[in-house]
């Protein structure tokens, strides 16, 4: 006769308690039965249907079926009490498992790795996890921002209004396109003339500008293009010796090496800049008065900039290094001298103790006389 386990014989009283518990609270949640029909739902509460669940899943024959019947359930209630989208069924999901695996891909074989990587890269593209950018090409701005009337000529620029995403946005572009992408799809006929009064023929063209940097500034970059990247964000003024005291404003994002900001510094640097020509930026002079000025947005002025003066703390850096290196490498030649010595000297002695094992007795002549022999061996 086959007899129950013991510990099916618990989980079934078991099973049975947690149902009347179960019971009890369904019917604490449900509303008092004389104040709605029969026909009325009952209101199921997340918490309930899960302690359910689990509750279903410790019986001994009808587990899986029973859980998984909860589980749909819960997803198919209107409003669900919960998702059964995969990790993969959001954006966010797949651009983090893919980042995941691409960069667990990188520890693979150095044979494969690359391929594996851009096949990767490759695939997140084709299903929507990321974009792959060219930054040697310059990507034409959205059509979107340049409706007539988003960007406002003639006026600053303030969070809160619609230009300001298409500005953040713009930033962001600029920041993964080259310096020499820029330079090279630069239009080089557009002068501050027509900048200044036909700005709306001009927006988003790429327009090269030279002359002397003036004063150069540095600023947090928006939250939004943070987000992405963009950590940094330079304001810049060039004088364009052309047309005297008319100076532009660039944006841009990254500092070229040798260039250094200082709020106390009056600048007269030689550079040139290619970037979007945004608008007729207005600003208000130290004066007082408002100026409107064309304002570009780029990713960083060109031109040849004095390498920074080494100070005194870098000096005294590069001294103790020095030493250091100096120090370790007389330590080695030391070594290798001493070495070399004690392998020249333990030589000559096995050479010494080798020659007096091998060498043979020599006896003297027998016609000797006596007084000869003493002679040759010195008696005394």
């Amino acid at each position: 006769m086959h007899q129950k386990s013991p510990s099916r014989s618990f989980l079934g009283p078991f099973v049975a308690t947690i149902a009347v518990v179960l019971g009890v609270s369904f019917a604490s949640a449900a509303p008092p039965r004389d104040a709605v029909s029969l026909t009325t739902p009952v209101e199921f509460r997340s918490e309930n249907l899960a302690i359910m669940t689990v509750a279903v899943s410790l019986s001994p024959f009808t587990s899986a079926h029973a859980t998984l019947s909860d589980v749909y359930l819960g997803a198919s209630l209107d409003p669900p009490l919960w998702e059964l989208r995969g990790v993969f069924s959001t954006r966010p999901g797949r651009i983090n498992s893919g980042a995941s695996l691409l960069f667990l891909t990188g520890f693979g074989p150095s044979s494969t790795a690359p391929l594996t990587e851009l096949a990767m890269l490759q695939a997140g593209q084709e299903r929507d996890c990321w974009e792959l950018i060219d930054t040697d090409t310059v990507r034409p701005i959205p059509e979107v921002f340049l409706q007539p009337g988003l960007i406002r000529d003639r006026h600053d620029i303030s969070i809160g209004n619609p230009e300001y995403e298409a500005y953040w946005n713009i930033l962001v572009q600029a920041h993964y396109t080259s310096t020499e992408a820029f330079a090279n799809a630069a239009r080089r006929d557009v002068t501050y003339v027509h900048l200044f009064n036909e700005p709306e023929r001009y927006r988003g063209k790429v327009i090269h500008l030279a002359g002397r940097l003036i004063r150069l500034r540095r600023y947090d970059a928006p939250d939004e293009a943070r987000a992405v990247g963009l950590a940094d964000l330079y304001e810049g003024w060039i004088m364009t010796d052309e047309y005297g005291k008319n100076p532009v404003c660039v944006a841009f994002t990254d500092l070229p090496g040798g260039l250094k900001v200082d709020n106390e510094r009056r600048y007269n640097e030689p550079v040139t800049f290619d970037g979007y020509f945004y608008k007729r930026y207005r600003y208000q002079a130290s004066d007082g008065k408002l100026h409107d000025v064309p304002m570009l947005i780029g990713h960083a002025p060109a031109g040849k900039f004095a390498s920074e003066e080494v100070g005194e703390s870098d000096s005294w850096g590069h001294q103790v290094m020095w030493g250091f290196l100096a120090v370790v490498g007389g330590t080695v030649v030391g070594v290798l001298v001493l070495t070399a010595w004690f392998r020249y000297q333990d030589q000559r002695v096995r050479q010494r103790l080798h020659n007096s094992r091998n060498t043979k007795f020599v006896a003297p002549p027998e016609n000797l006389s006596t007084t000869d022999r003493g002679e040759l061996f010195d008696y005394k």
